[in-house]
């Protein structure tokens, strides 16, 4: 008996202290903690009031969840857990967890509660889970394959559904909190993926199935730009670079175990080679320019074929490579080209953009420095030899390369990039060596030509014929390439030899002197000209005068137009109304013929006035008056002292 109750205290004071050790509250962190992943804990909200424990009643506090341990029970009949069980009558930790704002009753000698916080992503992070139990994953895979258990909320349905130990390939959105059972899955936090305006991202896939070797890019698949990482291995994803970018100006939940992603801000920490934040620009295409695409891969071009891609429908201009490379385009120098004035998200490691100029270009073979980017940097004045003389002018050339002829001369020229990385390229080789090796060479030849066949003032004086002849040429070479010459401008000729700048003065004088002689000649036909026509002139008018005469006079009879041309003759001479003193002074101011007029009708005045009466008087009385009649009726009448009076 008294064994008995020796042994009914003890246990009644075993249960006791059991039941004080439940009851004992657990130690929290303290906030601001640093989590396992090296980060700060969410500052500790307050308890939702009253004890949590009370004889087996639980209630957990906003902010926690609650980590359920069974003391007692059966072991894993499979053996497939050991720490962590899906089953609620097996030993050990639970998959469960109790979630806050709810209460609880587990038999306090069967179970152990133990408060965890709550997991919160913040929203410039994702989640990176990692699971302590679970099935073994294939070896050929990385990652563990995803399952559905509500964001890992849900431990027993990771379990049972056949959730693989070790990283996830599925991650936890920012801005949220999770009830996350943490002896279960550790959860690490990392930063969102974002790609700045402007710029692109380019992807290599970690995980997937090996790409073929004769494929520098895996295939494209559908996995909502890299964010469904069981959507990319599902759909037979590959390893390796990506053909798809993303785009800038966007953040995106990218599991960086999965994928690692090269942004602006990230590109100097990645061992691609060459690779810089330049090859993540958006591709710009100025006015005034047109872009050439050299893709760097696709299939090979026949030999008996365009060394010219053709153009490819249907990939939105080389923004969808995959589409591209489906409907058989070729790698390099492509026929279509990015017009100008537009904006291209492009992947670098697939095409390569060569601006080409559009606008109207000046080319000039001259001796002033230029840069060394200068289309016309290799040229200089053209030197020709005649006849031992050397002979060198400058050379303007303007023209136009329209956007059809662009490729031909990346393809013809090429540039200064053989790596394998694409991205705009701002190279002027294939301009400068055009100029140089066809422009150029067509004009020295030309001038060669016409110099070897010319003597020095045979040379110097075709300038003007010369400079039509090198247009025309100039024109039907460019013309073979599809560019458009706009205008060609010849300079002076100019020597260093003293000898021949003498010929060419003589011979610029003598072709002076020559012109001023051309331009008298010409000014003598011209003034021999005028006078024919105002002979001519005179001549009408004379013979029109005549008319006129001839018509007055049968109308008014001879003597009467006589008169009236000597009054008027009279009138226009200035003579005075009266003249006075001798016979010298009437001379003066008459013209001879009519003074000598009036001096013979005085004489005939004093004849009549000594002629006989009778008929013989009357008869001379009338030829007088015939005579006086052809006088313009002048009456001469004399002064008192003898003067003449008109």
């Amino acid at each position: 008996m008294i064994t008995f109750l020796l042994v009914a205290l003890l246990v009644v004071g075993v249960v006791f202290v059991v039941l004080v050790a439940l009851a004992r509250p657990d130690r929290q962190p303290a906030a601001g903690t640093p989590s396992r992943s090296g980060t700060p804990a969410p500052p500790r909200p307050p308890r939702s009031g009253g004890p949590r424990f009370s004889f087996g009643l639980h209630v957990v506090p906003a902010g926690k969840v609650g980590i359920v341990t069974r003391r007692f029970g059966r072991g894993d009949p499979e053996g497939r857990y050991r720490y962590v069980t899906p089953h609620k009558e097996g030993r050990g930790i639970q998959a469960r967890v109790l979630v806050p704002g709810r209460t609880y009753w587990l038999p306090p000698l069967l179970y152990r509660v133990k408060l965890a916080p709550r997991t919160y992503v913040p929203a410039d992070k994702v989640g990176l889970v990692t699971a302590r139990e679970g099935a073994r994953r294939p070896a050929q895979r990385t990652l563990g394959r995803q399952v559905e258990c509500d964001c890992f909320q849900d431990g027993e349905a990771f379990l049972r559904n056949g959730g693989e130990q070790g990283r996830q390939i599925a991650i936890l959105p920012g801005d949220s909190s999770y009830d996350i059972n943490r002896a279960l899955f550790d959860v690490e936090l990392a930063p969102r993926t974002y790609v700045e305006p402007g710029t692109v991202a380019l992807v290599i896939a970690k995980d997937g199935k090996v790409r073929p070797p004769d494929r520098p890019f895996g295939r494209y698949v559908e996995c909502d730009n890299f964010q469904d990482g069981e959507a990319f291995l599902r759909e037979g994803g590959e390893q390796g670079r990506q053909l798809a970018i993303l785009t800038g100006g966007s953040y995106y939940n990218i599991n960086p175990d999965l994928f690692e992603v090269i942004t602006t801000g990230t590109v100097g920490n990645t061992r691609q080679d060459g690779l810089t934040a330049d090859h993540l620009k958006e591709i710009a295409i100025q006015i005034g320019e047109t872009g050439v695409v050299v893709t760097l891969d696709g299939a090979e071009a026949r030999k008996d074929e365009r060394p010219i891609g053709p153009i490819i429908p249907g990939h939105s201009n080389f923004r969808l490579p995959w589409e591209f490379l489906a409907r058989g385009g070729q790698r390099g120098v492509q026929e279509e080209t990015l017009g100008e004035g537009s904006v291209y998200a492009l992947n670098p490691w697939f095409v390569r953009v060569v601006l080409i100029p559009t606008r109207t270009l000046v080319i000039e073979w001259t001796k002033k420095e230029r840069s060394p980017s200068n289309y016309d940097a290799a040229l200089r004045p053209i030197l020709v030899n005649v006849m031992g003389h050397r002979l060198q002018v400058d050379i303007s050339q303007t023209l136009e390369i329209p956007e059809p002829a662009a490729p031909t001369l990346v393809s013809r020229f090429g540039g200064a990039h053989t790596s394998r990385l694409g991205g705009l390229v701002d190279d002027p080789l294939p301009v400068q060596r055009f100029v140089e090796r066809v422009l150029g060479g067509m004009v020295e030849t030309y001038f060669n030509a016409i110099a070897s066949a010319s003597t020095v003032e045979e040379f110097l004086s075709m300038y003007a014929s010369t400079r039509t002849d090198l247009s025309s040429q100039v024109r039907n070479a460019l013309a073979a390439w599809g560019i458009e010459a706009r205008g060609t401008t010849l300079g002076e000729f100019e020597s260093s030899d003293p000898e021949l700048d003498r010929a060419r003065r003589r011979l610029a004088d003598k072709q002076m002197e020559t012109r001023e002689l051309e331009a008298e000649e010409n000014n003598s036909v011209i003034r021999e000209r005028i006078r024919d026509r105002e002979r001519r002139g005179e001549r009408k008018d004379r013979m029109l005068e005549t008319v006129v005469l001839e018509r007055k006079i049968e109308l008014l009879g001879g003597d009467t137009i006589a008169k009236e041309m000597f009054l008027r003759q009279l009138k226009g001479m200035g003579v005075p109304e009266v003249v006075s003193g001798n016979a010298d002074e009437l001379l003066r101011h008459l013209p001879l013929q009519r003074a000598l007029a009036l001096i013979e009708s005085a004489q005939r005045h004093a004849r009549m006035a000594a002629l006989p009466k009778g008929a013989e008087g009357a008869k001379s009385i009338e030829a007088g008056a015939e005579a006086e009649g052809a006088m313009d009726a002048v009456d001469i009448e004399e002064d008192e002292d003898g003067s003449a009076v008109l």
